[in-house]
Formats: structure tokens, C-alpha cells, sequence
């Protein structure tokens, strides 16, 4: 499974760019009134301006080349503080065969990096150019069970084939995957912040799968490719 490109909501879309472009170097694709384009890797996050009185927020993962956590981890520490957990500012996930640091942006997002060991290396110094792609999107929603049979029934399974459970994060992909859409129910904490999970609108475009958009009550639909 690819992430091809996420569209999230943000308030303070100024403040997001100056974070994103001017402090982590991050490409902007196409700028625009409203509207912050960023290149991650063979992916695009693009976040559209919240006029309404709600503060979005999500949870979203970049996958860094597997040998460099650590450069990453010290070229992020420089420009901005890592969230912590138990005064911890990373984890690792045996699990998944990953480590991963988090920070927030702006808006409250909770940014995770993490380099996964099935992730190809990279040549030369960490930059944020060097990142892989989007490797984990939020999909906050009402009703899990019911969003995991829409994302199963156009292949995107969960991890191990384990049972969709309303009680914990479901890590949705396909086969060999180092990329995921993570089920969740409104309520859930997210580790490495105070803030836990809440609906909030957004449109996951998945290569060659479909599009996947969640709407402001928690409704998932899917159109496939």
C-alpha cells in the first residue's frame, strides 16, 4: 500500500507554513491562498484552511530511511522540541520493527518520524527531501467496525489478520506494508501527547486503491480506483 497524497483541515495556515517550510525545509508544492502543499517523499500532505471555529488535529506518520533514526531524530531535535512519554522522547516497536520520535505542529497534529528496518537506507545526509513517503494516517471515526468492512472489502486488511476491535488501534494495509491507515474510535489517547483522538474531516488518496474520506460526523466512504 501507498499513501499518495492526504488532505487534512488546519487552522492558522500561515503559521503552519512558516513551521513546515521556513523551520523544517519541508518542498511546498504549488502555493496557494489557503492552502499548504508539502512534498513528503513520494507522497503529498496538503492541509486546507479551517474557518470554522473547530481545531482540527491528527496523528500522521513519515517513514525515514532505516539508517538514519537517530541523524533524523538529531536534525528534528535542533529545530524544534520532541514530545516525550515517561521522559522518554523515543520508542521503539518490535512489533513493526521500528523506532519513532514524535513532535507537534502548529495546529496540534501529533507528527511521528519513524524508520521501520524493512525501509530502504539512503545515502548522505538527513534532510527532509530524504524522507520516504507518508507511512501512517488517523483515521478517526464513528464507527470502526463497519469503516474496517468498507476498507477490507477494496484489500486493505488489518495487520497480521488480527480481528477489528473498537477498543484499540487497528493498523490497516495490505501485505508487506510499511504503510497504514490506523482505525480508531474517537476517545483513544495518542502516545507522546495529552490530546486523544477526535473526528475530524480528511480525504486519504491510497495508489491504485482508492480514495478514502472521512466527514465531519465520522462517516467513512470509500471510492476505489
Amino acid at each position: 500500500m501507498e499513501i499518495e497524497s492526504v488532505i487534512l483541515k488546519a487552522r492558522e495556515i500561515d503559521s503552519m507554513r512558516r513551521f513546515y517550510i521556513d523551520l523544517l525545509n519541508f518542498t511546498e508544492i504549488e502555493r496557494q491562498e489557503g492552502c499548504l502543499s508539502i512534498k513528503v517523499g513520494h507522497s503529498v500532505l496538503q492541509f486546507l484552511e479551517e474557518k470554522e471555529a473547530r481545531k482540527p488535529f491528527y496523528h500522521f506518520a513519515f517513514n525515514i530511511p532505516s539508517n538514519q533514526f537517530q541523524e533524523a531524530k538529531d536534525w528534528v531535535r535542533e529545530k524544534v522540541s520532541l514530545n516525550t512519554e515517561n521522559d522518554r522522547d523515543e520508542i521503539e516497536f518490535e512489533r513493526l520493527g521500528g523506532r519513532s520520535f514524535y513532535i507537534t505542529d502548529p495546529a496540534g497534529n501529533i507528527v511521528e518520524f519513524i524508520a521501520r528496518e524493512q525501509s530502504p537506507g539512503q545515502a548522505g545526509p538527513f534532510c527532509m527531501q530524504t524522507l520516504l513517503n507518508i507511512s501512517e494516517m488517523s483515521l478517526t471515526v464513528s464507527h470502526v467496525l463497519k469503516a474496517g468492512e468498507e476498507l477490507q472489502r477494496i484489500g486493505l486488511t488489518s495487520r497480521d489478520n488480527d480481528p477489528i476491535n473498537r477498543a484499540y488501534l487497528n493498523f490497516m494495509g495490505d501485505d508487506g506494508s510499511d504503510c497504514y491507515l490506523l482505525l480508531v474510535e474517537p476517545g483513544r489517547r495518542w502516545i507522546f501527547s495529552d490530546l486523544v483522538s477526535e473526528v475530524h474531516p480528511l480525504k486519504v488518496i491510497v495508489k491504485n486503491i482508492g480514495t478514502i474520506t472521512v466527514d465531519e460526523r465520522g462517516r467513512l466512504t470509500v471510492v476505489q480506483a
